[in-house]
């Protein structure tokens, strides 16, 4: 008959392994949630060019026409005869 440290010593040694079982088990569960991760940082590195390539497209073409405008805004200022209004007005002064 088995004695009550004959049973103790049992489970310890079925607890070890279990132990043993249940790491080299978290073991890969953390390297699978590596790959995840990476994979994730993947996925949000291609949204976020698909979302920035458009949105930098736009603030290139906003910069193009206000220095455009700005260009033309300057241009016209210099070159611009007085009206025939502000002639008539002062011509009374």
């Amino acid at each position: 008959m088995l004695s009550a440290n004959d049973i103790l010593i049992g489970l310890e040694i079925a607890v070890v392994i279990m132990l043993i079982i249940v790491l080299y088990h978290a073991l890969f569960i953390a390297v699978d949630v590596r790959k995840v991760v990476r994979r994730v940082e993947d996925l949000t590195t291609q949204l976020e060019d698909v979302f920035m390539k458009p949105i930098s497209i736009v603030e290139h073409l906003m910069e193009y026409a206000t220095e455009f405008i700005e260009e033309k805004g300057k241009k016209g200022k210099k070159g611009k005869k007085p009206s025939k209004k502000a002639k008539k007005t002062s011509k009374k002064k």
